[in-house]
């Protein structure tokens, strides 16, 4: 699902991209099993923070930002492309049905995205597909109470949207996973609003 002028705002402005250096990756980073991952993928790599965190903090040697909106692949490009152009390559993706073949990352990475699909499933399924058996699952997501509140019940609801499809509990959530083979090995669980966490590929 592409964002509306309103997310766009939110997921580019230099706060968002504050956050997710100082405090996303860092944590994230702090609950990894593994050190260094030669080939990561990234779904819905927006203006490119995430790709900058997956080479800088992990140590990545190259990673596939992938996003269905053209306009932030091209933000992204222009952003990354001159200090990353040996590490980060951007296609255009839809995470519901990744163009990728089995078993080919050694990491996964969702910075908050999931949530914006029409059907959360089928992109876990799909992120398990592509991942290499032993390869991590990096996620951070708003969780049922918290996104519905934000895009029905308040305000935000006026410039914010995201499909009933893409809305999940934590133990759906983990549920899932564990059925498309993918242990969680860390996680931490902000009551209703928020998990972050990682899985690895049984």
């Amino acid at each position: 699902m592409k964002l509306n002028l309103g997310e766009r705002f939110i997921v580019n402005n230099p706060l968002r991209a504050f956050i997710q250096r100082r405090i996303e990756g860092p944590m994230l980073k702090r609950m990894a099993g593994l050190e260094g991952y030669p080939l990561c993928l990234e779904i819905g790599c927006g203006r490119g923070v995430g790709a900058e965190i997956i080479v800088e903090q992990f140590g990545a040697q190259s990673v596939v930002a992938t996003d269905v909106d053209t306009e932030q692949i091209e933000r992204a490009k222009k952003n990354l492309k001159s200090k990353f152009k040996d590490k980060i390559k951007f296609r255009i993706a839809d995470t519901m049905a990744l163009d990728e073949p089995d078993n080919k990352f050694d990491a996964v990475f969702s910075f908050g995205v999931i949530h914006h699909m029409e059907d959360w499933r089928k992109a876990v399924k799909e992120i398990s597909r592509v991942l290499k058996s032993g390869g991590e699952f990096f996620f951070e997501e708003p969780l049922r109470a918290f996104t519905r509140h934000f895009t029905k019940d308040s305000l935000f609801g006026v410039v914010a949207t995201h499909p009933v499809g893409g809305m999940f509990g934590f133990d759906e959530f983990k549920d899932e996973l564990r059925k498309n083979n993918v242990d969680i090995i860390n996680i931490k669980h902000f009551g209703n609003i928020a998990i972050f966490g990682v899985g690895r590929k049984r």
